[in-house]
């Protein structure tokens, strides 16, 4: 008796820390959620360029990351 219809399904190898991939760009969804924000509060800081973003098409793609975005708000808040 053969088992043709059972394959034999690869393990995925789980990456170790030196192999994460940090990820480099947000869409403006993302960012909101991120950075506790409003679509509309993130398209005005775009237009102030208080964040970098990209264009691909007509989407933006925000590559401030909202830690960094936050902590630039810590930063200036002893100001």
């Amino acid at each position: 008796m053969t088992d043709l219809g059972k394959r034999a399904v690869p393990a995925t190898p789980k990456p170790c820390l030196s192999q994460t991939v940090q990820k480099a760009g947000f869409s403006v969804t993302e960012f909101c959620f991120g950075a506790g924000i409003g679509r509309s509060k993130a398209y005005d800081l775009m237009k102030e360029k208080r964040i970098s973003f990209v264009r691909v098409g007509r989407r933006r793609v925000i590559t401030t990351s909202p830690a960094d975005f936050l902590a630039g708000l810590a930063g200036n808040a002893g100001n």
